[in-house]
């Protein structure tokens, strides 16, 4: 069957890809003996490959399908020119030309649409360093001047809070589906998560994160149970002597005490909570991050090993791709493998009309949401400040810090609350325990070295985290 009659069967452009008019005539052959249709209503000219990958194709069905088979297994471009050639007899290609192809297939799986999520979803973000592979000029998202190359393991300047890295946000249900989107270089804000995630979120019966504000503010506005689970939670466990405890009883105290003190998860929109009402939500819920930290396993595997690191400017389509090849093993319960499965998911391609020419892939910049350079200005400063203060040359922000934002108060407000009894005893403020909490925050923001506390207890807590890795 041609590749004409192919798309024919599939009803691909059966309507004007203009004006979506079902009114079309046949109005001859074009030099390639592709028949021509024209729009009765619009006067639009157009075939079945307009506005699909196989527009202007020379390549018949078997050798994209093969293509196809190749980029999803991960073959090697230098291998994929050689089945080409030597298999397909496939002329005059190299290895920039099926790099380009390969691309092409990537961006179009990339652009089909992600499931909608129900029930318990799990969220979080990974960071994946910023990529300027094959750029002949490499240039700093710091300052924007011209940078050198990193060789081996360069640590970042700044963290994952500046321009360093590609913040991948992901999200995954408790039946496996999956959505991943890369929102930008550096910080995840509310409106970005609001955006990019709220369509895909379908009525979830909890959403279960760590301590980043962004997930509980999402949680506050659409009124949904928040599970929380700080990402330090095995050190705090370890600081208040968990694994020494001899008996499940001494376990459960122990647990009740730190519960009671909000020092571990804890669940909030569900109403006030006793740690028994607690523990049988979250295990009659199945409430953990464990899915989440899976996917993020496999998809730093995906970009770091399988594909030897990827340019941030292509980022989101090989995200895309990752989690496209996710839910499919989801929603028929393996990978892709015959052709029949390859066929599919080419036909997926074409219906969708996906139009990505070389060009394209050639002249693609990176077009991610960046922090400011003010918001950047005060990122480097607070960080020195920090540095200097605590004498840790390495501290970094990072995701859970109340303080990214830069707000004293939102960083006080957010701690818990026998660390706010501890700097009001530290300052002599009298009756701290009979005032609310923003009565105490507002007291201790008039002190005059309160930056310097909020700094320590932040540096207290990276080094813990940094001590578990």
């Amino acid at each position: 069957m041609s590749l004409q009659s192919r798309l024919n069967k599939l009803g691909v452009n059966c309507t004007c890809p203009k004006c979506n008019s079902s009114l079309k005539v046949k109005n001859g052959k074009r030099k390639n003996d592709i028949q021509e249709y024209k729009c009765k209503e619009c006067g639009t000219k157009f075939t079945a490959f307009t506005n699909t990958i196989l527009e202007k194709t020379r390549w018949h069905w078997d050798i994209w399908i093969k293509v196809l088979e190749m980029t999803i297994n991960n073959f090697s471009i230098k291998k994929m020119v050689n089945i080409l050639e030597n298999d397909y007899g496939c002329t005059n290609i190299n290895e920039k030309t099926v790099w380009l192809w390969r691309m092409k297939l990537i961006h179009s799986i990339a652009t089909l649409p992600m499931p909608k999520l129900n029930g318990v979803i799990q969220v979080d973000e990974t960071f994946i360093r910023e990529s300027q592979k094959s750029s002949r000029k490499l240039v700093s998202y710091i300052n924007g001047e011209e940078r050198t190359a990193r060789y081996g393991r360069v640590s970042s300047k700044y963290g994952i809070m500046g321009t360093e890295f590609a913040t991948v946000t992901t999200a995954i249900d408790s039946s496996g589906y999956s959505v991943c989107k890369v929102t930008g270089l550096g910080k995840l804000t509310n409106e970005m998560f609001i955006d990019l995630f709220s369509d895909y979120f379908n009525n979830p019966s909890y959403i279960c994160s760590d301590g980043n504000l962004v997930y509980e503010k999402y949680c506050e506005i659409f009124n949904i149970p928040h599970y929380i689970k700080p990402s330090n939670y095995s050190d705090i466990l370890l600081k208040n002597g968990y694994d020494d405890c001899k008996t499940v009883e001494d376990r459960e105290k122990l647990m009740l005490k730190l519960y009671n003190n909000d020092l571990i998860d804890k669940i909030t929109y569900k109403g006030k909570l006793n740690y028994i009402e607690f523990k049988n939500l979250k295990t009659n819920n199945k409430l953990s991050l464990a899915r989440v930290n899976e996917l993020h396993k496999d998809l730093k595997k995906f970009i770091y090993t399988d594909k030897t690191n990827v340019s941030t400017k292509y980022l989101e389509d090989y995200i895309g791709f990752f989690t496209y090849l996710k839910n499919w093993k989801v929603r028929f319960n393996h990978y892709p493998s015959s052709k029949k499965d390859i066929e599919q998911i080419f036909e997926e391609i074409l219906t969708a009309k996906v139009n990505y020419i070389v060009n394209d892939i050639k002249t693609k910049e990176l077009d991610l949401p960046k922090p400011s350079g003010k918001y950047m200005n005060i990122l480097i400063e607070e960080t020195k400040k920090v540095r200097e203060i605590t004498k840790n040359k390495y501290f970094k922000f990072n995701e859970e810090d109340g303080v990214v934002t830069f707000n004293k108060r939102e960083y006080l407000l957010d701690i818990p609350r026998y660390k706010l009894y501890n700097l009001c005893k530290e300052y002599n403020i009298k009756r701290f325990r009979k005032l609310a909490i923003w009565s105490i925050v507002t007291l201790l923001l008039k002190q005059s070295d309160i930056d310097i506390k909020i700094y320590q207890l932040l540096e207290k807590d990276r080094y813990l985290r940094n001590n578990d890795e």
